[in-house]
């Protein structure tokens, strides 16, 4: 019964119901722990060593943000593409000379004395990632989504809360001022009841592409990118392109939809959807994938609000828009650059200082001090891989996926 409660209650927690507003957050609390493993306690003045899993595109973002910081030392790295981990090591080198390189991250993780690890693996690998980390006892930041699927965000959302680590996921909107001011007119009533909020996000050329240098099959551990999924002989556009493919992803879904689903649980405080509805398929693009090109999604809250999602990898004309509708007034983001708060027919504009990496990681190495809970801690990950999730099996099925509220679970 006990368990059941503490999923119940993931909703509430994964909107962040801890901060009263945007500018003046309330305290947070402490982590506790029933069964917490050992770990260094830091003090002010202590540096926090760090290790890196997967420095791929993503991750080299982050290990750069990483190594502006005079707090933190980068003391290893691992990947399975041999030249992204020489690479990112000798980048690492130019600050830290005696900076160590791993294949395999459980082996980092045993010989390394470490405070934390930042995860920035293919999809699929984050939650063996994460809870090798967790039974370590390090404090983790892992990339978005969380998990692949809501069985694995429960799992890594209470191993999370039996060791007492501090948990951030790389929701980073969070960390930008311009949606915490979108957050605060939200819930001070600015516009009025909200009713609907419609994000529409078109990507053009291929979707889902990240650049990086050729592979060849003597350069990658092909069986260490496969882990437990199907077996395929080596092929690069799988290695390159995972977000791609249903065995290593969620798609859009989980990519771009992941951001604009968290921040909106964020903004409203919000509790899991009711029901979610999705609809999608590969309408164009015949290069190999098996994730859709065009999806649209539908979440009904209990709150009295739906959620609604559109994005195409076919053409990007109309770009990104978010919009929140109120009884009273309406909040327009334009490309995460700039948004328009209207209040009846008055307008206040809002810019954006850019989606940045800084401020996300600041509060996490904070978070590691204080041991208070992040900004986007375990329980948001657990909801928004867990909604995620619930768009893709409506999706994959043609039928409403819906939470059970009492059992805490999928139905």
């Amino acid at each position: 019964m006990e368990q059941v409660a503490a999923v119940g209650a993931t909703g509430v927690a994964g909107g962040c119901a801890r901060l009263g507003s945007a500018t003046e957050p309330t305290a947070a609390p402490v982590l506790v722990a029933r069964n917490q493993v050992s770990r260094r306690m830091l003090g002010a003045n202590d540096r926090i060593q760090c290790g890196f899993i997967g420095i791929g595109n993503r991750g080299a973002s982050l290990l750069g943000s990483v190594l502006e910081r005079d707090d933190v030392d980068v003391v290893a790295v691992t990947d399975i593409h041999d030249a992204a981990l020489a690479k990112a090591a000798e980048n690492c080198r130019k600050q830290y000379a005696d900076v160590r390189s791993y294949g395999v991250f459980e082996e980092m993780i045993e010989k390394e004395r470490l405070d934390a690890v930042v995860i920035a693996t293919p999809d699929h690998i984050h939650t063996p990632a994460i809870l090798n980390a967790l039974d370590a006892g390090l404090d983790v930041y892992t990339e978005k989504p969380m998990t692949l699927t809501w069985e694995q965000a429960r799992q890594v959302r209470d191993r999370a809360r039996e060791t007492g680590a501090v948990v951030q996921v790389g929701t980073q909107l969070r960390s930008m001022t311009m949606y915490q001011k979108a957050r605060e007119a939200v819930q001070s009533g600015a516009i009025g009841k909200l009713v609907a909020v419609q994000v529409h996000r078109h990507a053009g050329g291929s979707g889902s592409h990240r650049k990086r240098e050729p592979v060849t099959e003597a350069d990658v551990r092909w069986d260490l990118f496969l882990r437990d999924t199907k077996h395929y002989p080596f092929d690069p556009q799988r290695f390159l392109n995972w977000r791609r493919y249903v065995e290593y992803s969620n798609g859009a879904a989980g990519d771009l939809l992941m951001h604009h689903l968290d921040i909106f649980h964020f903004i409203t405080r919000c509790g899991m959807p009711e029901r979610v509805m999705s609809v999608g398929g590969l309408y164009e693009m015949k290069d190999g994938r098996t994730c859709p090109d065009t999806i649209a999604v539908l979440l009904e809250y209990p709150e009295k609000f739906l959620f609604t999602y559109t994005t195409t990898y076919v053409n990007d004309k109309f770009g990104l828009n978010e919009r929140y509708i109120g009884s009273a007034g309406v909040l327009e983001v334009r490309e995460m650059d700039e948004m328009s708060i209207w209040r009846g027919d008055q307008e206040e504009i809002v810019p954006s200082a850019g989606v940045l990496n800084g401020p996300h990681l600041e509060n996490f190495f904070e978070c590691m001090r204080t041991r208070e809970q992040t900004i986007a801690p375990v329980e948001a990950g657990c909801m928004g891989a867990t909604c995620c999730h619930m768009a893709v099996l409506s999706e994959q099925s043609g039928e409403s996926v819906k939470w059970d509220a009492a059992l805490g679970k999928v139905v």
